[in-house]
């Protein structure tokens, strides 16, 4: 009701308690867990615990936290395995994960939290102040976050509010003020209402902005059929919907993006009174994601243009150590030729590395192809092992291999693979023992194994010693730590599957397995053969 001028409106306040959030605490040993409540009490908000990686998992099922506290060494499911299935879930996707760890302090480790959705990795010990100023940024922004849901809850309480009152003076005063679009829609699609802010954006009269002609010219061209479809699904099933899409700002032309959504108004379960539409500047967020995306591309592009530069000096380099060689013959210095030999060794060291590098560059972008033929595995196994031995008067590599045993891949594929786990087994070695090369028939498969009587691998680093960069025993054996990534991808490309087995103790070494297929692929590979034939007639 006006009475002289004053207009008289519901009021709707939102809950004014003050907010509290939770922090779950994630270690298997007790006092640790102890320890974490008493640095993090102060900041008076909800602490729970869990002592395994499962409980966690079943407390997230429950309820949301504001920041995980996640010990990396756990027995049954290790901190890196639980915070990947944190992540597999939509509603923890992106809950802070802080690692805490007394034991991993390698740069590759740090690296694989980080790939498994860490906003930090903390090494014990640690200062109590510090992490607790860590976690007190995490719990505000969360709060944050709830203070503006209730907000926005609380607005769209009001603005129903306003409608079942049909209102239009009130609604328009509210969403005029806010600083989002919003459009107001019967059932049939029909436009009643848009606000001010949407106005003065796209440059539209009200009469214009009630038009979908209008409307859609403000649209990215690119963006419009598929904002069109969304639309369409919610009409049909009567559900709220959200797409992204551009729209061009009046004043210079420019498109930005927003988030579009679409909810049903609904007078009573079932029936539909109407949409509202909305559309929320993300612009700014969507440009950060894309500078992070393309930063990314340009350090792979630069590795990758980098190699190929470095192809060229390094076969000069070769050249010309082979001529020297060659010039001065067998009257050459002692000491020239054992510097000619370091100085090959170390040229070839680094051809190796410029190809793992372009290798890579390829497996991420799918274009490492395959030139499938037919490879007699004992035949190809032991010409990689002369290639490793080639002046030893005893062989440490021993073959187990039967004859026949015929493959349908990529010969000069398979022996980067071989090559790369024998030469490993030997690296990791350092005390000698023989290493053991078997092969058998599994079905329709080869099974090839690896075995050495080494170093071995830590349990918990045998997850990620396929991933790039990732190495079980850090920098000291030298090398990238880029083989296994490209056995992998080279094996996987053969329809194969890789993988590895150590108890971590020295002297019981590792196992590689290598499972690649025989018969699928011996069909592609008639086929590649048929088509050369066919060629050639042609």
């Amino acid at each position: 009701m006006v009475v002289e001028g004053i207009t008289s409106t519901p009021q709707f306040t939102p809950q004014a308690e003050p907010l509290k959030t939770c922090i779950l605490m994630v270690d298997d040993h007790p006092s640790n867990l102890l320890a974490l409540e008493a640095i993090l009490e102060p900041l008076g908000q909800r602490l729970v615990r869990a002592s395994s990686g499962q409980e966690a998992l079943r407390h997230l099922l429950r309820e949301d936290f504001a920041v995980i506290l996640l010990d990396v060494q756990m027995p049954d499911l290790d901190g890196f395995e639980t915070a990947r299935l944190i992540r597999q879930r939509q509603r923890s996707r992106y809950t802070p994960i802080i690692f805490l760890t007394a034991h991993s302090r390698e740069e590759a480790d740090l690296v694989h939290g980080y790939e498994h959705g860490a906003v930090d990795y903390v090494v014990k010990p640690f200062n109590p102040d510090v992490l607790r100023w860590k976690v007190e940024v995490f719990v505000a922004l969360y709060l944050q976050q709830q203070r503006l849901q209730r907000q926005e809850a609380a607005l769209w309480e009001l603005e129903r509010r306003m409608l079942a009152r049909q209102s239009e003076l009130r609604f328009r005063t509210l969403v005029d003020a806010l600083p989002l679009f919003i459009w107001a829609m019967l059932p049939d699609g029909a436009i009643t209402y848009t606000n001010r802010c949407w106005l003065e954006y796209a440059g539209l009269s009200p009469e214009q902005g009630r038009q979908w002609e209008a409307i859609d010219s403000i649209f990215h061209p690119e963006d419009l059929e598929r904002a069109r479809a969304a639309w369409s699904r919610s009409h049909r099933s009567g559900q709220p919907t959200e797409v992204e899409y551009r729209l061009r700002r009046s004043s210079d032309g420019a498109y930005r993006w927003f988030q579009g959504r679409m909810l049903p108004e609904l007078e009573e379960p079932g029936v539909l009174t109407g949409w509202i539409v909305t559309a929320t500047d993300i612009d700014d967020s969507r440009r950060a994601i894309e500078a992070l995306r393309a930063a990314g591309e340009a350090k792979d592009v630069f590795l990758t243009m980098a190699a190929h530069e470095l192809r060229t000096p390094l076969q000069a380099a070769r050249s010309f150590v082979f001529l020297a060689r060659r010039k001065g013959g067998d009257g050459m210095n002692g000491g020239v030729e054992r510097a000619l030999q370091g100085l090959a060794r170390s040229v070839d060291r680094m051809a190796r590395l410029v190809e793992n590098l372009l290798d890579v560059s390829k497996l991420q972008r799918g274009e490492l192809h395959l030139e499938p033929g037919v490879v007699e595995l004992r035949e190809l196994l032991s010409e990689v092992a002369e290639h490793l031995e080639p002046l030893q008067e005893e062989r440490r590599i021993h073959l187990h291999v039967p004859d026949g045993l015929v493959l349908a891949a990529d010969r000069e594929r398979l022996d980067q693979v071989f090559t790369n786990l024998l030469s490993n087994a030997m690296r990791y070695s350092p005390d000698g023992g023989t290493i053991i090369v078997g092969a058998r028939r599994e079905g329709e498969f080869v099974h090839v194994t690896v075995r050495d009587h080494g170093l071995g691998i830590p349990p918990e680093k045998l997850r990620f010693i396929f991933e790039r960069f990732g190495r079980a025993h850090g920098v000291s054996y030298g090398g990238l730590g880029l083989g296994l990534t490209i056995a992998r991808g080279i094996v996987e490309r053969h329809g194969g599957r890789i993988w590895a087995e150590s108890t971590g103790r020295q002297g019981d070494g590792s196992t590689f397995h290598v499972l690649l297929p025989r018969e699928v692929q011996r069909a592609a590979v008639r086929g590649c053969v048929e088509a050369a034939s066919e060629a050639r007639d042609g």
